[in-house]
């Protein structure tokens, strides 16, 4: 059976959705199962053991030589729809092509119609949204009639190298209690972010006794806020740079005992990687992440949830007493 995923979408995204690879494979013997994403997600899924192949839009000609028995197409993005539907496959679940507008199969409307093509328009979408108490694995688990296992990210010996040689400059060494802070969230979702000085103060929370490693993270979008970050704490802050290749974020991420983060790919690697992990939400579904019974969920003590803005109407307000002591008791 040749099964091909489309998943072009964000890299968090890509990589919480590896979760059903395990349960495919084991419900349907003998299967080849191949992924086409875009090309920065792509190393998150190489190595991955449950997978035969990973394509990209570019390899359009090599996937129309596979006759593919099914395809899963979890991204409703005009592309991925187009792709689906020109492939022809035996049988397709998720979005679609219909009569050249986009649509989903049924058996793949329990996401679907929380999504941005919802047959219900979006302002009932975002209600069936904010409404939803089921996770992400719980969705595709039903969708797809399979046992869920947890996500899967397997990190390559040269990324593991770089990490060890960052562990050895920054005098991290093995048995270190280390965490790991990620408050930015790229340059959509705007209040997913914790606040430079609120970030500031959760920090110098984390290291009262002087007893942790702090490692600050960010992307290239965060450089000029980590920068301030560095300004405003009395602790001492080991920082990772905001222009490491993802796989090398990934694997200085495995440097940590405990991840304190926003709703971010920094959470989902985090996930992958089985750490204990402090996840703050705000404009996004805390109930869609699973967290695997390692980590805690910080909701704002007032402000908008689940609101799926830009901008919330009103920004979220967290307490750094929860998230210290929330992070803490993991180490």
């Amino acid at each position: 059976m040749n099964i091909l995923i489309i998943k072009l979408g964000a890299a968090g995204d890509v990589l919480r959705t590896t979760s059903v690879l395990e349960g495919l494979k084991e419900k349907h013997k003998p299967s080849k199962i191949a992924w086409l994403t875009n090309p920065f997600s792509s190393d998150l899924l190489k190595g991955n053991p449950f997978l035969d192949s990973v394509f990209m839009p570019s390899d359009s000609g090599t996937l129309r030589n596979v006759q593919w028995d099914w395809i899963i197409n979890l991204d409703d993005d005009e592309k991925a729809c187009q792709i689906a539907s020109e492939l022809k496959p035996k049988k397709i679940t998720g979005a679609w092509l219909k009569e050249g507008k986009r649509a989903y199969t049924e058996d793949s409307r329990q996401w679907f119609d929380m999504g941005l093509i919802s047959r219900f328009g979006k302002q009932k979408a975002d209600e069936l949204k904010k409404a939803n108490k089921k996770t992400h694995q719980q969705i595709l688990g039903e969708m797809l009639k399979i046992e869920m296992s947890e996500p899967v990210l397997a990190l390559k010996k040269e990324d593991i190298a770089f990490a060890d040689a960052f562990a050895k400059k920054n005098g991290i060494k093995k048995g270190d209690k280390v965490i790991g802070i990620n408050t930015g969230a790229g340059g959509r979702w705007q209040d997913k972010k914790l606040s430079i000085d609120k970030t500031a103060e959760v920090i110098d929370r984390l290291n009262e006794d002087g007893k942790c490693k702090l490692i600050l993270f960010g992307g290239p979008e965060e450089e000029e806020r980590n920068r301030k970050i560095i300004g405003r704490v009395s602790s001492q802050l080991i920082d990772a740079g905001c222009h490491n290749t993802l796989m090398q974020f990934a694997a200085l991420v495995n440097l940590c005992s405990v991840l304190v983060t926003s709703d971010s790919l920094a959470m989902h690697i985090g996930i992958a990687l089985k750490k204990r992990a402090v996840a703050f939400f705000g404009p996004t579904s805390s109930a869609e992440i699973e967290m695997y019974g390692r980590g805690t969920k910080i909701i704002p003590r007032t402000g908008c949830l689940c609101c799926y803005r830009d901008k919330c109407d009103i920004p979220p307000d967290y307490s750094v007493d929860e998230m210290a002591k929330a992070a803490r008791k993991y180490l």
